[in-house]
């Protein structure tokens, strides 16, 4: 009865936000950032996909450092898949910028600028889905572009919840390394489960 109160299940979430945050920081740091931050993310993603679903207690570092393992290789390719279409879209831009201001140009910009808008609505999707579905490798990226597009509510309110979260955490920078990444992910997944299939 006692570990149904709400502010039981409030404090356990809040305890398992700061754990996953600080997992998430360490496990990147391990890789240097460069081979660990992919592994890490699909990793916080799916622990607090595990806590949404279970409403429950887990035994956050075992169930982390599993999905670390597991996931290690796949979700490299994965995000490493999407950064470097971000920079090509990036270089992209700068050069339509170099460009004479033209009928060409506003052409090529408006095309560009629909492109990185989807780039970054999938974006939103994509380790959602990751830890949700299991996929081959180039379906994530489809699937998650379909579901962007498909479910607008849901994209829209992602969306506010990033734009929020960066506007709170720039007001309380101290709170980024406790909770930054985890209490993003935690609310990009809760409306991220809600369009995706029941598993």
């Amino acid at each position: 009865m006692f570990e149904s109160r709400w502010y039981v299940r409030v404090g356990n979430l809040g305890f398992n936000l700061i754990a996953l945050n600080l997992l998430w920081l360490l496990f990147s740091g391990l890789g240097l950032f460069v081979i660990g931050i992919f592994p890490a993310t699909a990793a916080l993603f799916s622990s607090i996909r595990q806590i949404i679903m279970q409403a429950d207690d887990i035994p956050v570092f075992k169930f982390f450092f599993g999905k670390f393992k597991k996931e290690f290789i796949q979700s490299n390719l994965i995000g490493y898949l999407f950064l470097i279409v971000g920079v090509v879209l990036y270089i992209d831009v700068k050069f339509i910028n170099r460009l004479e201001e033209n009928v060409l140009h506003t052409f090529l910009m408006g095309i560009i600028i629909l492109v990185v808008f989807l780039f970054f609505i999938t974006l939103l999707y994509i380790f959602p889905i990751f830890v949700h579905l299991n996929l081959k490798f180039w379906q994530y990226p489809k699937y998650a572009l379909v579901m962007a597009i498909g479910r607008p509510f849901s994209t829209v309110m992602m969306t506010i919840v990033i734009v929020i979260t960066i506007y709170l955490f720039m007001l309380f920078i101290i709170l980024i390394p406790i909770l930054g990444m985890s209490v993003t992910s935690y609310f990009l997944m809760r409306i991220a489960l809600n369009s995706l299939p029941k598993r």
